[in-house]
């Protein structure tokens, strides 16, 4: 899995996440960082059982 690709995306999602709290817009907010939080135990779940 190419973990430079994942990581940008996890760092988009996040300044997206810091405009919605700076918005006020705080439920958005809580969504995207369950989102991030998600996919960034995905990948490194799938990184630990992958077959070298």
């Amino acid at each position: 899995m190419n973990h430079k690709a994942t990581a940008v995306i996890l760092f988009v999602l996040y300044l997206i996440l810091l405009e919605c709290m700076l918005s006020n817009q705080n439920m958005l907010a809580m969504w995207l960082m369950t989102i991030g939080m998600l996919l960034e135990a995905s990948v490194n779940l799938y990184d630990q059982f992958r077959r070298r």
